[in-house]
């Protein structure tokens, strides 16, 4: 039997102050350990772990395994019934694991629960979705950067969804989320194909195969500070995104689907020249002005 109830694994890269409020906001909802998985970072965020107590631990692996391996190194510390991976940049509001741990005891079909997550201003985060249509995929890639509130995108992120309600759903984020360690375990964690976005993605789709259901628990509110690692390497990240698009796309398809991958890499490519494009004018406004 689990020795506990609630463990958490939080996948760290140069996050910052972030990273000890984080801790402390699990540590204050009641999570019995905290394993922090540090991915080569530079800054020494993790540091104050070492004077932080027994509850909370550092896996070094050495390298940046990426978010998906990382979570899934942590994971293999833990001895709990259910574990939570998060983001090093969250800040768990009063009541969220109790409300995401409820859910999971009242419907043993559902293996994986999400909570509401709010930006740092307050909006909501897009954090619940459906998994794309071909139209809607293609539709999203072509104009979700340019016009957001386009009928895909919107679709796509249920962006005319309740987000105070609870419902079952197709995928959540990764950035946080309450896991069966029994489960998760079961489907082998995250894919190591992926090494950052779309991990999130697929691990739920796994887990629906394996005739389970993912839940979005609204009433459980997390704060996130979105993008840091994005900010810290604008490139190389929207490169990784497009990459993991492209993994995930010929992963799923299968037969003669397989097809379909022909229009999905026309799609991936021009939507990979719209983010550089955009990645760059973005870079030359923020320049200072030398004149």
């Amino acid at each position: 039997m689990p020795a506990r109830i609630v463990e958490a694994v939080v996948v760290n890269y140069n996050a910052g102050g972030y990273l000890e409020r984080a801790v402390d906001s699990l540590k204050n909802e009641g999570v019995e350990r905290v394993w922090i998985v540090d991915n080569a970072s530079s800054d020494g965020s993790s540091s104050f772990a070492e004077t932080a107590g027994e509850w909370v631990s550092v896996v070094n692996p050495g390298k940046n395994l990426g978010y998906g391996r990382g979570s899934n190194a942590g994971f293999e510390k833990t001895n709990s019934r259910y574990v939570i991976i998060s983001n090093p940049d969250i800040e768990v509001l009063p009541g969220a694991v109790a409300t995401l741990i409820r859910e999971l005891e009242e419907d043993r079909d559902c293996a994986l629960v999400g909570p509401r997550i709010l930006n740092s201003d307050g909006s909501i985060y897009p954090s619940v979705r459906y998994f794309p249509s071909l139209v809607d995929a293609a539709g999203h890639a072509v104009f979700g950067q340019v016009f957001p509130t386009n009928p895909f995108t919107k679709r796509y992120k249920m962006l005319g969804a309740d987000h105070a309600a609870s419902f079952d759903a197709d995928w959540v984020s990764g950035a946080f989320f309450l896991v069966r360690s029994d489960v998760f375990r079961k489907i082998g964690g995250f894919s190591d194909e992926f090494f950052m976005y779309m991990e999130d993605v697929f691990l739920c789709r796994t887990i629906r195969e394996h005739g389970y259901t993912i839940r979005f628990c609204g009433n459980a509110v997390v704060r996130h500070e979105q993008g840091l690692t994005t900010a810290s390497m604008p490139v190389r990240m929207v490169l990784a995104h497009h990459k993991s698009l492209w993994t995930y796309a010929k992963l799923t398809k299968n037969a003669w689907r397989r097809l379909e991958l022909v229009p999905i890499g026309i799609g991936i490519l021009l939507r990979l020249f719209i983010s550089l494009i955009l990645e760059r004018l973005s870079r030359k406004a923020k320049k200072p002005d030398n004149k």
